[in-house]
């Protein structure tokens, strides 16, 4: 028997608690399954679901249950206004990520030429060459199936980019203006304290690195300057621990960059500039 949107939302609560779930992704799943906005589902709680959305939210809130995240259910994420198409192949993208992009937009209005390192889905990449229609964008990754997905959100969105498998830069010839990356800097032995749907459901190629998270941050830095057009810049975002030890790595490498550390919204240091 069918319930009401409030009804069902609330068994849904109920058993997602039971399980040590967040009950939140349970009306991501109905609104995103209804096509509403937050608004749109208080004005229809009271209305009684249709038996096939019903039955929808019931095999929706049961993947719930076992950590898989509401994102990857529904197939797709919001990111900076957009949805974006994401699957098991890519990190679903983060609110923090938004303001690593909005940092590069304000500041590389003439840019000409960008690149986005590791582009997973295309948020970052696809929403700066929204934002600064003028350059043009390099998607690179090191997964084929991430960039299929890049290309697949590229084209729902009507963007043009160049999309190239690369492992960092190995096959990226040529400079850019701007490079911005959101790097693997998870380190292995924080598994025991990670949240248990991104460590069972998301890509552990885009999650972990070695020697504390920071492996592919040495190599990256290591190659960068070559890959940089006269006085180009680098944006990053890394773990809110690891500062410290960018710092340091920053000044042994790139002694020449300008650097510039971030906070985040919560107050933690997570973003970072090389000026060069």
């Amino acid at each position: 028997m069918s319930k009401t949107y409030a009804e069902a939302l609330k068994w849904a609560s109920l058993l997602l608690t039971e399980h040590h779930v967040d009950p939140d992704g349970a009306r991501y799943v109905m609104m995103t399954r209804a096509n509403w906005t937050p608004s749109q589902l208080i004005l229809h709680r009271q209305d009684v679901m249709p038996d096939a959305s019903w039955q929808q939210f019931q095999a929706d809130v049961a993947r719930l249950a076992k950590f898989e995240p509401a994102q990857y259910i529904t197939g797709v994420a919001p990111f900076f206004g957009a949805m974006f198409k994401v699957t098991p192949a890519v990190l679903i993208p983060r609110f923090e990520t938004e303001e690593l992009v909005d940092w590069v937009a304000k500041e590389q209005t003439a840019a000409r030429t960008g690149l986005d390192l590791g582009t997973g889905s295309g948020a970052i990449g696809i929403t700066l060459a929204r934002q600064l229609p003028q350059i043009t964008m390099t998607l690179s990754d090191v997964s084929e199936a991430a960039l299929a997905v890049a290309r697949q959100n590229a084209q729902a969105q009507h963007v043009q980019g160049q999309f190239v498998t690369s492992d960092l830069f190995s096959h990226l010839p040529g400079r850019f203006d701007f490079v911005v990356t959101n790097l693997p800097y998870i380190a292995p032995e924080e598994t025991p304290v990670m949240d248990q749907s991104t460590l069972r459901y998301e890509p552990k190629l885009a999650l972990f690195a070695d020697h504390h998270g920071l492996a592919l941050f040495e190599r990256f830095v290591a190659a960068l300057p070559a890959h940089l057009n006269d006085h180009g810049a680098a944006y990053l975002e890394f773990g809110y621990r690891q500062q410290p030890s960018l710092q340091k790595l920053f000044a042994e490498k790139v002694p020449q960059a300008q650097v510039t550390f971030r906070q985040d919204m919560a107050g933690h240091p997570r973003m970072a500039k090389l000026q060069f």
